[in-house]
Formats: structure tokens, C-alpha cells, sequence
């Protein structure tokens, strides 16, 4: 079990390297595009004729990638979590450990999912985090017209990726909810 928890845990490592790169990169390529887009809004062969609001999201969407996790943080704090986004926040993490001698099993049921749920806690943080970038870059591509995705499938997303940062307090919820 312990090598699956350490393979878990560098995964989700991996997840929370790459995320903050990707993230400026969204950035820095949402900024040239709307630049790009409001110089081409000046010309006659314009490409947004219909559609002038496209530069001015990709700007707005500069700012939510450029400060995503502060963008994070605001979305956990809205659903009552008091979980806070960061991207230095690797470097004080050190993965679970499953000794020999204490087993995964809890006295009951519950207690063995909210076990597992904690040594895997890492992981499902920074997916989810992955989760919730994809969903802004998605709701991106179906605003300028690239994505056959409805715009609610992109907030569904959203909402799913901070329930999986959030996982620990949803398992406990769940749990609540299903054990009286």
C-alpha cells in the first residue's frame, strides 16, 4: 500500500509543479490573443465582426489565470471551505506514510473510506486543481467558438475540481449524510 500512496503522492506533486506553469502560460497566451484580437477589431477584414466581446474575455482571463490561485482560494472560500489555494505550498509537503504495524482498517466502514481518503488527500487536491484550470481553459474555447460544450458543462467542471481539492470535508459530509 505504500508504494501506491508514494506514487499517489508524486503524481499529485507532479500536478501541483505543472499546474502554476500552465497557468502562466494560459496567461501570457490569453494576453496575446486579446491583444491581437483588439488590433484586429480596428481592421477591415475583422474576424470578431459579430462577436467584439472575445478580446475582452481573453483579457479577463488573463487576470484569472495570472492569479489562479488566489481565483482557487475565492472559489473554496464561496463553498464553505477554509482551504487556501497556494502555489508555494509545495514545498512544505511531505507525502503520508503507512507503517507496517497500523492498518488502513478503521473501526468501522467510514473510518476505513476517511483512512484512505486522507493518505490519497494530496493527489486529489492538485487533480482537482487540474481539473478546475481545464474547465476555464474549456469555457474559453466555447466562448471564442472552438468547443462543441455547452458553458454549463464547463461550470460543472469547475465544480467538481473544487469538490476534489475539497475532498476530505466532502467524504465526511457524505458519510454523515449515509451513516446515521
Amino acid at each position: 500500500m505504500q508504494g501506491l500512496v508514494d506514487f499517489a503522492s508524486q503524481i499529485g506533486e507532479v500536478f501541483a509543479v505543472l499546474l502554476p506553469t500552465f497557468a502562466y502560460l494560459a496567461a501570457l497566451g490569453c494576453f496575446l490573443f486579446a491583444a491581437w484580437g483588439f488590433w484586429m477589431q480596428a481592421q477591415p477584414h475583422n474576424p470578431f465582426r459579430g462577436q467584439p466581446w472575445i478580446p475582452f474575455v481573453s483579457l479577463l482571463l488573463t487576470g484569472a489565470f495570472a492569479s489562479f490561485d488566489k481565483i482557487l482560494s475565492m472559489a473554496l472560500a464561496s463553498g464553505g471551505s477554509s482551504l487556501s489555494a497556494s502555489i508555494t505550498s509545495l514545498s512544505s509537503y511531505s507525502p503520508p506514510s503507512v507503517s507496517a504495524t497500523s492498518s488502513l482498517m478503521g473501526s468501522t466502514p467510514s473510518a476505513t473510506l476517511v483512512n484512505v481518503v486522507t493518505l490519497f488527500q494530496g493527489f486529489f487536491q492538485s487533480f482537482g486543481a487540474m481539473c478546475a484550470f481545464f474547465a476555464l481553459l474549456s469555457w474559453r474555447a466555447v466562448i471564442n467558438g472552438h468547443a462543441n460544450r455547452s458553458q454549463m458543462g464547463c461550470v460543472v467542471q469547475f465544480v467538481f475540481g473544487i469538490m476534489l481539492i475539497n475532498i476530505l470535508a466532502i467524504t465526511n459530509a457524505l458519510i454523515a449524510m449515509f451513516v446515521a
